[in-house]
């Protein structure tokens, strides 16, 4: 069992429920339901399913520098790897299309650019990092395609409406589903924002075999987050007076304490530092829960405020497991 539990990077599971459940609350608006299940099951097998895929693409590399890894060593034969790969895949395909048919574009899109990743980009300085930023983006527009549908606020307007003003209700009924779909561009913003973010992590992990590395890659990572708050703080145009902005502030600030560490010289081993700033996700994306998805129009829910809570959850958790189990 602890070979599979290091296969799939334990600690790093932690960080995968948060992007679809950001984007399915940003589309509905901080309504949950089970299609937001659906995708987060879904985004789950899918990442699992890539870092299997990852250690079968490195195999010959992991087998001379990293032998005591699960495939290398025997802990897992080949073959097996390559079946829980393919299954895992396609149950994370079902689970997309059980959460609504926009939801499986959005879950074939991830599967193929973790394809590409591991079998292409990977090695390709920027061009994989940018990958790796994409499949996470994709991740978060799962969550976001599986709420896609009318706007809830237009229905509720017309169910208070129905009797006194049929008339006005009837048309804000029919209006609702075409209104519905600007809350998906609010996620397609926030998707943009993790994607730049793990493209600058995973592009500062291609350093971490190396003793010495460049100094711009250390600052990308902060400098992702410093990008993202200046857009959440235009999306909610407050800073202290709403959790997202405040939430996203939690996360620079972590960002610049390991930042830190990695501009002294020489800078601190990179390993720990990865999966520090791997760490933030929960939190970068507990804050994108309860952002607002038109601004001062709605309302943090509990379902958002829960989710959240939850999120920020994960962060000791994945500290404690990264003790035991590699991340990277």
């Amino acid at each position: 069992m602890k070979a599979w539990l290091q296969l799939f990077r334990l600690p790093n599971l932690f960080t995968v429920p948060g992007d679809p459940l950001a984007g399915f609350l940003i589309a509905t608006g901080g309504r949950l339901d089970l299609r937001a299940l659906c995708a987060v099951l879904a985004s789950l097998a899918i990442y699992a399913a890539g870092l299997a895929m990852n250690d079968l693409a490195d195999f010959a590399e992991d087998t001379r520098d990293r032998p005591k890894r699960p495939l290398p060593s025997g802990a897992i034969p080949r073959n097996t790897a390559w079946f829980a790969t393919v299954n895992l895949t396609l149950l994370g395909l079902a689970f997309s299309f059980l959460a609504g048919p926009q939801a499986l574009l959005m879950g074939i899109g991830t599967v193929l650019g973790v394809v590409l990743y591991n079998f292409l980009t990977k090695k390709i300085p920027v061009i994989g990092a940018l990958n790796m930023g994409v499949c996470r983006g994709f991740s978060l527009l799962l969550g976001a395609a599986a709420g896609l549908g009318p706007d809830p606020q237009m229905l509720e307007a017309a169910s208070n409406l129905a009797f006194f003003q049929p008339v006005l209700a009837a048309l804000l009924t029919a209006l609702a589903p075409s209104s519905g779909q600007r809350f998906f561009v609010f996620a397609i913003g926030a998707a943009l924002i993790v994607s730049i973010y793990i493209a600058a992590v995973t592009n500062l992990a291609r350093h971490e075999t190396k003793r010495d590395y460049p100094r711009l890659p250390r600052m990308l990572p902060l400098g992702a987050l410093l990008i993202g708050f200046v857009i959440l703080k235009q999306a909610t145009d407050t800073l202290l007076r709403d959790q997202s902005p405040a939430l996203w502030l939690v996360a620079i600030i972590l960002a610049a304490m390991n930042t830190s560490e990695l501009m002294r010289e020489p800078p601190a081993p990179l390993p720990p530092r990865i999966g520090a700033f791997i760490r933030i996700m929960p939190v970068m994306q507990a804050s994108l829960c309860v952002l607002p998805s038109v601004p001062t129009a709605l309302h943090k829910t509990p379902a958002s405020l829960l989710a959240a809570l939850a999120l920020l959850a994960c962060v000791p958790i994945h500290a404690w497991l990264g003790k035991k189990f590699y991340a990277s």
